[in-house]
Order: C-alpha cells, then structure tokens, then sequence
C-alpha cells in the first residue's frame, strides 16, 4: 500500500516534468496541432502530451521494485505497441485500416490465454477496440480525456484490488496519477493535448484491464459492468454516431459534435464541460465496482443507463451542424453595444470670391439661371465730389450689367474705375482713364467674376459664361 502511494506521487511529479520537457520540444520543432474548421482550439497548441504519460506510466510500473504477473506485462507491451502506434499517427497521420489492424492485434494478445472461449473472446477484442477509439474521440475538450480517464483508472484499480491483483491494481494507479500530472498543463486553457499516443493508449489500458478484471464472472453482470466503467467514453461515440448518421455527415469526419461541444452550446464552460463530464464517470464508477463485489445486482445500472440515455437524447437537439449551429453559438455570446449614430457634417459652402472694387452677390431667384449684379462706387465728378451711385433696379439684378458708352467725364454704371477714383485736373491728374485702359479692365473684372462663379459648387453655367469660356 505504501508504495502504491509513493509510486503515484512519483508518477504524477515525473509526469508533470516530462510533459513540460515535451511542450518545450514541440514548440521548437514546429510540432503543433493548427487550429480549423473542424476543432475546438484557436491557436496552435502541441499535441505530444502522450509521449510524457506513457514514459511516466512505464517507467514508474517497470521500476522492477513491484513485479508484474505475466498477464499484466502482456498488457503493458500490448498498450506501448498501441502508444508507438499512436504516436507515428500524430506525427504523420495513418489510414484507418492501419490503426484497426494494430489494435485488433494488440487485442489478441492480450485476450489470448485469458481462458475465454471463441465466442466470449471475439466479443472481448471487439469491446477492447471498441473502448480504445472512444476514448481517442473523448480527447476533444481540454481536460475532459484526463478527468475521465483517471476517475475510470481509479475505479478499475479498486476492482483489480478486490480480485487479488496487486500488480495491475499497481498499474492503474499509477496511470490515473501519470493523468492527474498531465492535467496541470491539459486543464485550460490547454497548453498541451494528450494527442493519439496518450488516448489510445489509455483507452487500450482500461479495456484491456476492464475485460481481465471481469474474466470467468457471470455474463449479464460482466456486460453491464463493462458498460458502466466506461460509460461516459460509451455514450460520447453513440452520439456522435447517430448525430452524424442524421445529419448525413461521414462517421470518420472530425467535428465539434462531442458531449463536451454540445455541453458548452447549452451554457458550460470547457472547464465546467470537463467537471461534468468526471462526475458522470464517477457514477458509472461507482456502479461498474457495487456490481463487481457483488454489494448491488444488475439492476443497479438501470437508473443510471436510463439517465444517460435520456442526456443523450437531449443533447441530439441541441444543433451543432449548418446555419442553426451558428446562430446558436451567436445567440450565446455577449451583444456589442450599438454604437451610437454620428451626425452628418453639414457641407461647407464657399463664399464668391471678390475683388477689390466689386462685390459678386449670387442671388438665385425662384426661376431661372443664377446672375451676377456688379456693385461699383460712386464716381467722383470733375468738382471732386462724389456722384450719387444708381440705385439697382430689378432688370439688373437678373441680368449682368452692361458697361454703356461713356459720352462725358463721368463713368457709366458698371465701367471699371482705378484704384483711389478718378484724378480732378485741379490734383494734376487726367480727367478719366483711356478707352482702351477702361476696356481691358472691364475685361479683368468679367474674368475675375466669372471665375468666382466656376469656383462656387453646384452653380451652373449660363449660355453666356459657355460663349465667353
């Protein structure tokens, strides 16, 4: 008894190192599982957590401090040959055929010898394959795998013990604390998953030992043991099976289908998944080990079968394929808070652009074209003082002013005048500018405003800004 507990402990300290060791290792060489369409993990995360189970569960079953009778060391070579095949999968996947061929081999050598007859033994590799690949499709949630393999490791151990067999009860216990070690970096957020190495060869384990622990017991008893030890591995492959029968999806295709993706779409969390998911084990544990001593009949499972299978059915609704999964994954996330709604900019308008002796007013009338009305100052007279400046009349404000002929000293309304007005003769200046001068300004001033005009947004032009360019 002693040192069943110093070997677990050992175990579970040895484990814990190597599976760091194993991390490091995978991260350096690129060994990683990449996340997709068809798996729970966002990032890429190593998938060599087995390696460091099956080493600590060897090495310290092997101490040679213990011996193992030969039917638990035929176990233990069956399971590493079962582990090596698992880990060439996870380093170059294999076909199908290849793995069942192996674990089918695996599981004849393990049940021969074992005193079952044809039948009885053909029924027994079967379930021993059948166990093995469940719990390689367990291996989908952080910490689920590891929860439900130590409890069922547990539990056989107990059931080994009843039996008088020290060395496998041995063997179990260490590899539940070889699981507990592994835990520590597979609870999550996973830092590193067990992978096909350390699934399969767990699964193998526990089958193997479930149906030696059983052997030469009645066999309506033995069946529903074997049920409940591994129950929660049961029930998880039924689902997925008649869910991907249902949904017409092919039987080989990972997805996110499991128990523990359909726990977390009902409100779980992955940690709570996994918690679940152990306490389900314990009470098929717990049935599996009343049956086997005898202290509870066979129809001690019956509730508990009918629970399960009730869960089962309830869990086939809740919709994990199509458009309908999406929007059930959606509906259980947090809404974003509504951005709140921005004002539109009003568009800034340009003011007409204007001279230093005109003032361009764009006045849009109720109907027809824009104009321009051209302000001036009030001409001086040959006296020196100002003239009074026409007052505008409403032709001129939809039309653009026409500079008349000048017939005297005083300019016209519209006609361009210099800056500082016209010099009187008494100042020394000449009484008016030149025709010429006068037209060339008046030529300026149009081309000043008329670009003013092209320069304001949304202003049409005219017939007569097109005929003047």
């Amino acid at each position: 008894m002693l040192y069943t507990v110093v070997a677990a402990v050992a175990a579970v300290l040895l484990t814990a190192l190597l599976t760091r060791l194993v991390r490091v290792l995978a991260l350096r060489t690129g060994l990683l599982d990449r996340p997709g369409a068809r798996k729970a993990h966002t990032r890429p995360t190593p998938h060599l957590g087995g390696a460091a189970v099956v080493a600590g569960t060897l090495l310290v079953s092997c101490t040679g401090y213990a011996p193992l009778g030969s039917g638990t060391q035929r176990l233990l070579w069956a399971a590493s040959a079962v582990a090596l095949l698992g880990l060439m999968d996870d380093l170059r996947p294999l076909g199908a055929r290849v793995r069942l061929v192996v674990e089918c081999a695996a599981a004849v050598y393990v049940v021969y010898g074992s005193g079952l007859g044809f039948l009885a033994a053909l029924c027994a590799v079967g379930w021993i394959v059948f166990v093995t690949n469940a719990f390689n499709l367990l291996d989908n949630s952080d910490g689920a795998m590891g929860t439900v393999g130590a409890v069922t490791a547990l539990g056989l151990a107990l059931c080994a013990a009843t039996e008088g067999r020290a060395d496998l009860a041995l063997v179990l216990t260490v590899l539940a604390a070889a699981l507990g070690g592994f835990l520590g970096h597979n609870w999550h957020p996973a830092k590193i998953f067990l992978g096909d190495c350390g699934s399969l060869f767990t699964g193998f384990l526990l089958a193997s030992a479930a149906v030696t622990v059983h052997t030469g017991h009645e066999a309506l008893p033995t069946a529903l043991g074997l049920l409940a030890l591994t129950l929660v591995a049961t029930a998880d492959t039924l689902l997925v099976v008649l869910s991907r029968r249902r949904a017409g999806r092919p039987l080989l295709l990972g997805g996110t289908d499991h128990t523990a993706h359909r726990l977390r779409r009902v409100g779980f969390t992955v940690p709570g998944a996994a918690v679940v998911l152990g306490a389900v084990a314990f009470a098929g544990v717990l049935t599996g080990f009343l049956m086997h001593r005898g202290a509870a009949g066979p129809s001690a499972a019956t509730p508990l079968l009918l629970a399960v299978t009730g869960g089962v059915w309830a869990l086939l609704k809740v919709p994990v394929y199509g458009e309908r999964a999406r929007l059930g994954a959606a509906a259980g996330r947090p809404r974003p808070a509504a951005a709140r709604p921005v004002p539109p900019v009003p568009p800034v308008r340009r003011g007409p652009v204007g001279g230093p002796r005109t003032v361009a007013a764009a006045a849009r009338p109720a109907e027809g074209p824009r104009t321009l009305a051209l302000r001036t100052r009030p001409a001086r007279t040959p006296t020196g003082t100002r003239a009074p400046a026409p007052s505008p009349s409403p032709s001129s404000t939809r039309s653009r002013s026409v500079p008349a002929r000048r017939t005297s000293g005083t300019p016209a309304a519209g006609t361009w005048i210099p800056a500082g007005g016209p010099k009187s003769p008494a100042a020394g200046g000449r009484t008016g500018a030149p025709a010429g001068r006068s037209r060339r300004g008046l030529a300026a001033l149009t081309r000043t405003v008329l670009g003013a005009r092209r320069a304001q947004p949304g202003v049409r032009r005219t017939t007569a800004d097109l005929a003047r360019g």
